[in-house]
């Protein structure tokens, strides 16, 4: 079995991804403290339910005024606005606050309790399934999936996997160990490491006085065309 070698990493978008699962981590955890804060009766406990609320916040919002307050009339439905009004509940700063609206109420106590920045929208059912398999979900809360996430950014590793990949890749080693074993010995002078640097596409350690070292992203387009 052809063993593999790591070649580089893209540290960019490795980053970028690691970013993207906190962030819709944080975020859907932001939208639930939200919804939580604003009304006292539902509490997210399942992911039916969370699916139900990054739908749709304002649907979930008024469905849950609608079940809880208790005022009934034959044929009709209260308006969730009206009952929300009649019960003190900050549903206008709730649906600002999702939509990424100025919230304007200095007296909306909910508004200071939930960890939202000002003028951003709330996680979108689109956003969220972007990420969902990296995130874990347990009694109210996500959390990072970890394994899912570490076997995920394998994807942004380049390994040498092929015989001829591992050949060529221990071909250039051996080149820059012969390099820096011939300048331990017989220095070269900074103008011929910078030449040497520009013929085989290396760098240096230091400026014109270091060691030679590969350049991975130029073995990796090398190994790739093999």
């Amino acid at each position: 079995m052809t063993k593999k070698i790591l070649i580089s990493t893209d540290n960019n978008a490795l980053n970028e991804f690691k970013k993207a699962v906190q962030g819709t981590c944080d975020a859907a955890n932001q939208l639930i403290q939200a919804y939580e804060a604003f009304q006292p009766w539902e509490k997210v406990r399942t992911i039916e339910a969370f699916m139900a609320l990054v739908s749709d916040p304002k649907q979930a919002y008024d469905v849950a005024i609608i079940a809880n307050i208790g005022v009934t009339a034959k044929g009709l439905q209260p308006d969730p606005a009206q009952a929300a009004r009649l019960f003190n509940l900050h549903r206008d700063e709730f649906l600002n606050l999702v939509a990424g609206l100025p919230l304007t109420n200095n007296d909306c106590i909910p508004c200071k309790q939930v960890k939202v920045k000002p003028g951003k929208q709330a996680i979108s059912k689109r956003s969220y399934e972007a990420y969902a398999e990296y995130l874990i979900f347990n009694s109210g809360t996500f959390t990072l999936n970890i394994e899912a996430v570490e076997a995920a950014t394998e994807r942004f590793n380049f390994f040498a996997s092929s015989q001829e990949q591992v050949q060529r890749y221990e071909m250039f080693t051996g080149l820059v160990q012969a390099l820096n074993q011939w300048d331990a010995v017989y220095p070269f002078s900074g103008a011929d490491k910078l030449t040497i640097k520009k013929i085989f596409n290396l760098h240096l350690t230091k400026a014109d006085t270091g060691e030679f070292m590969l350049n991975a992203e130029d073995v990796k387009n090398k190994l790739m065309r093999l």
